[in-house]
């Protein structure tokens, strides 16, 4: 009885939502819901039935609506969870919604490999059935096998490719989207073997290849295991950035795909997130359409639900017809497992709107009363939010009309500005790793500390230095993510990257305007108040984020020498893509070369030994770029060396966490023994107010 009770509630909620599509005229997804009852296996009441059955007549009379399966007899057979046995060899899976144009063209350049076992497409609803417009291109192959989904008004990445793993019958599961093409060499360049997965990363793609970052190539039983994509997510964005870290989780390693075996065809955002998008009216109808808003917004959804993981359970498909080479399919919207409520939805989009405008207006946007704020992004764009509107609506108490007169449009069009006038801002665009964007910020940040413009740092995730601003400080400044928060007009720009064109590395820096300024440098910046000491109190108020401030803890560095040993990026030692010649001019890279020549920790460890005879008590801190480093240093100093074992070496978060702690250790050490031409010695020293002595290699010892 109660599960008869249960499965009558279930229906009922189905109906209703049908009725709620039919009266908003999308009777392609009503008729879709009402099918699912129909055809569903469970049994109710026959009262239940009865009473189901006159509803969805009636609704049927009333909005016009067909039996949406009149065509395509339902066989009633569910999907598989895909634990069955696979087959040696590789599926290709891949997924459209009506972009077919882009699938037609990559879809011979995957059955050139002789090694693709199969193709399996899943059309999801396409308007053109897939199968219809591959025949019409051309395009036969007995490997090709096409699963059609009926009755799905919109597209939906994660139910989409997890059918797709799911009817897949390989061991090997090539993920590629409709517009990637493989290279003729791509499996000779990718060599996929157990305990790793290959993935796409758009830091290290080429320009206006970014979106290869949602390829990967991946054992299928790993994939299984997670349960493929995050089925949370059914919107745009993070789906990526989600299973690659429960795969990584689950112990298997993420290598990097070679970038030069395969391509995306490129295309807009429009149609990325499925058709043009209308001219934003306000800043919560620009943010609705950024594809940045809807990554963090899903970031956040992820974070709140349940973790994805072996004991969730697939959205339930049934085959409705099997041909062999084109199977047709159709969800089962009265069986959902999981569902993500409105409310958990509109506050995950809540607090991604409010990320985004404090990266432009400042952190105290996170004081603003959620109704407030969402009345702010109402009646202004973003770009006419400033400092001085969260600063209002923050600190707004018994007077609420005042935050109407500040925010709201008079008839004339405009809104009415507050009183109190925005500060110009300096923009620092940072650049490079660690050392060289927190040198740049200093020098910006006492740069608009005497000239009372408002600091705004600029901190995009790159393959220098893959992390967020705020996975290594709290948040106490405005930091953006993306050039594209960047106002496109009233802004004068510098470059100091002498790499790129039209930079001019040390420019004077001119404050003495109206306009915003942006500077984008690894460097000081040149400016009259940009002073060591004044940079250097910029860097010290920063404040670490506890993980960061609890890895400093964890070491006793009192009295110790510090040593800084700065190898990578030498000659052979360059391999790396923010180590390579094309970062910098060629005679900054010979010098670089010279420099970590002289660093080589043999002449560390002569120097650190005549320290020790004078006073064999000291011990000593190391910091240094490479594995093998720390295996000399331990095997030569034993019980006397200190450091923060770790366990890679590279710039991912988790490396930069480190990086920053050892800056810290570093600079509360008793002298330091620092790498010459190295950002991160020099960070240690900026931050330092207890160094004695600095040495610097090649120089003094």
């Amino acid at each position: 009885m109660a599960a008869s009770a249960t499965r009558d509630q279930t229906v009922s909620r189905v109906l209703a939502r049908a009725l709620e599509a039919a009266r908003a005229g999308d009777t392609r997804t009503a008729e879709g819901l009402i099918d699912q009852v129909v055809n569903s296996d469970a049994k109710s009441g026959s009262a239940s039935r009865v009473a189901q059955s006159k509803l969805i007549d009636a609704m049927r009379k009333r909005f016009g609506l067909v039996n949406a399966t009149t065509t395509v007899p339902p066989v009633r057979t569910k999907v598989s969870d895909g634990s069955t046995a696979p087959l040696h060899g590789v599926s290709v899976v891949t997924c459209c919604m009506n972009r077919t144009e882009n699938l037609l063209k990559a879809v011979p350049t995957w059955l050139a490999h002789k090694r693709v076992s199969e193709v399996v497409v899943v059309d999801w609803a396409s308007t053109v059935p897939v199968a219809e417009s591959l025949a019409a291109a051309g395009i036969r192959d007995s490997r090709i096998r096409v699963v059609r989904v009926n009755n799905e008004p919109r597209w939906i990445l994660s139910f989409a490719f997890n059918l797709g793993f799911r009817m897949a019958r390989h061991e090997l599961i090539l993920k590629l989207d409709a517009d990637i093409t493989l290279r003729p060499d791509f499996f000779d360049r990718n060599k996929l073997t157990g305990g790793l997965f290959i993935a796409g990363d758009w830091q290290a793609a080429a320009k206006g290849q970014e979106h290869i970052n949602g390829f990967f190539f991946v054992h299928l039983v790993d994939l299984l295991r997670i349960k493929g994509f995050n089925e949370y997510i059914t919107t745009y964005g993070w789906d990526d950035d989600d299973i690659y870290a429960r795969l990584t989780q689950s112990g298997i390693r993420r290598v990097c795909v070679d970038t030069e075996s395969i391509y995306h065809i490129p295309h807009d955002d429009a149609q990325r997130l499925g058709g043009a998008a209308q001219a934003p009216v306000n800043a919560l109808a620009q943010l609705h359409n950024d594809t940045l808003f809807k990554i963090r917004a899903n970031r956040y959804l992820a974070m709140v639900m349940p973790p994805w993981n072996k004991d969730r359970q697939f959205a339930p498909f049934s085959i409705l017809q099997d041909e062999g080479r084109v199977a047709t399919v159709r969800r089962d919207l009265s069986e959902l497992p999981h569902v993500v409520s409105d409310d958990i939805r509109r506050d995950a989009e809540f607090y991604a709107a409010l990320e985004l405008v404090s990266w432009r207006a400042g952190p105290q946007a996170y004081h603003v009363p959620k109704d407030r704020f969402m009345k702010l992004l109402e009646s202004k764009r973003l770009d006419e939010i400033g400092t001085a509107d969260i600063a209002i609506a923050a600190n707004l108490r018994a007077d609420e009309d005042t935050l109407d007169r500040a925010t709201s449009f008079t008839e004339s069009g405009p809104p009415i500005q507050p009183s109190t006038r925005r500060r110009r801002r300096l923009y620092i665009d940072a650049q490079h790793g660690l050392g060289n964007r927190l040198r740049a910020f200093a020098s910006a940040a006492a740069i608009a500390r005497r000239t009372d413009r408002e600091i705004v740092l600029l901190w995009t995730p790159d393959h220098h230095c893959d992390c967020r601003f705020a996975d290594l400080f709290e948040q106490d400044i405005a930091v953006i993510e993306s050039p594209d928060q960047v106002p496109r007009s009233g802004i004068r720009r510098y470059s100091y990257m002498e790499i790129e064109p039209g930079a001019r590395k040390d420019e004077p820096i001119e404050l003495n305007t109206d306009d915003d300024v942006l500077v984008r440098s690894a460097y000081v910046l040149k400016h009259a108040a940009s002073v060591w000491s004044d940079e250097n109190a910029e860097l010290r108020a920063l404040r670490p984020v506890t993980q960061v401030a609890e890895l400093v803890a964890s070491v006793r560095v009192d009295g110790c020498i510090a040593a800084h040993v700065r190898m990578e990026a030498g000659k052979g030692l360059d391999h790396n893509s923010y180590d390579s010649v094309e970062n910098w001019s060629p005679q900054s890279h010979k010098e670089i070369q010279f420099w970590r020549a002289k660093s080589n920790y043999s002449a560390f460890i002569r120097r650190i030994d005549q320290l020790f005879a004078d006073d064999p008590k000291r011990c000593l801190f190391l910091a240094t770029d490479l594995p093998e480093n720390y295996d000399v240093f331990r095997r030569y100093y034993g019980e006397r060396l200190k450091y923060l074992p770790r366990r890679v070496f590279d710039r991912s978060r988790e490396q930069l966490v480190f990086a920053l702690a050892d800056a810290l250790l570093l600079s509360r050490c008793e002298m330091m023994l620092g790498s010459t031409w190295s950002s991160f010695s020099e960070l240690a020293m900026r931050m330092s107010t207890r160094f004695s002595k600095i040495e610097m290699s090649g120089k003094d010892f």
